[in-house]
């Protein structure tokens, strides 16, 4: 049997088995399921081994999430594979250690470092431009979960289908995928366990001395006189940083609450016309508009990140 073939059948098999599990399924409100999904992941006391990235790229990962009676979060991201780097949470305050750079925190109530963005996410502004459609049961890390497929009511953005636990609710892995179904990025739980003692990781987080906390964007900044004149419906403007240094760097933070993209104007045209390129779900374009080089890293499809680019406009040029 050809490897090609073997692939097909399984496919087909998955397929069948998904649709014919459809009628059986429980899901009368996907959004619920949804809604669910995202209270467990930020209220539960639990710990999960996952991989996360591309097929052929991926690395493995240990998260645990702990909660007080105030309800303030504590978390510890660890990455099991090369030099140890990891990332802690308590409260509003992320910090970063690895052997590869100095230790730094930010100002955030989310860690969305390697974590799938979809916890995080307002379900009820995404069903504005994703339909939530129910697919049925799975068997992941040994446990029964609800499948739901965020598919656009577009052709701008892409796909996201998540695992969600039926016990727990916690998600169990999630796909990333274009408009020709290839997979782009994949979270993927391996194990699951309540986390018995969350005392042990409220002490330790609480006991971590965390590095000073950098701004990496200003926020409420409107002194910019750059700004694409399309972008898809539901992406909006987030943040807006201006390095100010000469040259200068600027950069525009935009999301639809699911995925984001960031622009950068840079002062010199140090990045040839057109260049572009994708890999796994990000998307590099880079094109020179008036004399300035406009950069789009983000997680939208390359003819998305094209247009955006070609129709951004600067305050009194006329083009």
């Amino acid at each position: 049997m050809s490897k090609k073939f073997f692939l097909s059948l399984v496919i087909l098999l998955s397929s069948s088995y998904s649709l014919a599990t459809l009628a059986d399924t429980d899901i009368t409100e996907p959004m619920e399921r949804l809604i669910q999904m995202k209270n467990a992941f930020q209220q539960q006391n639990y710990s999960m081994t996952f991989t996360y990235g591309e097929e052929n790229d991926n690395y493995a990962l240990n998260y645990r999430h702990a909660s007080d009676q105030q309800h303030t979060h504590y978390a510890q991201l660890l990455y099991l594979d090369g030099p140890r780097t990891e990332v802690w949470q308590k409260g509003e305050t992320i910090s970063y250690f690895s052997a590869n750079y100095a230790p730094f925190s930010i100002r955030s109530d989310n860690m969305i470092d390697s974590l799938p963005n979809i916890v995080y996410s307002d379900f009820h502004q995404l069903a504005q431009y994703y339909d939530f459609i129910p697919f049925g049961k799975d068997r992941i890390a040994n446990r029964i979960a609800n499948i739901i497929k965020l598919m656009p009511k577009d052709e701008l953005r892409y796909s996201y289908t998540v695992w969600v636990d039926e016990q727990t609710n916690l998600p169990l892995r999630g796909e990333i995928t274009d408009r020709s179904g290839e997979i782009l990025s994949q979270f993927k739980v391996i194990t699951l366990d309540e986390l018995t003692n969350p005392q042990s990781l409220i002490d330790a987080a609480k006991q971590l001395r965390q590095p000073p906390a950098i701004t990496i964007y200003s926020p409420n900044t409107t002194n910019y006189q750059w700004q694409p004149s399309w972008v898809p419906k539901g992406f909006k403007l987030i943040k807006f940083h201006s390095d100010g240094l000469s040259p200068s760097t600027q950069t525009q933070l935009y999301s639809d609450g699911l995925f984001t993209f960031s622009l950068y104007l840079l002062d010199q045209n140090d990045m040839p016309i057109n260049q572009a390129w994708r890999q796994g779900i990000d998307t590099l374009y880079a094109e020179v508009i008036n004399g300035k080089t406009v950069v789009l890293v983000g997680q939208i499809p390359l003819t998305t990140a094209r247009r955006i680019v070609q129709d951004v406009k600067f305050k009194g040029v006329t083009q």
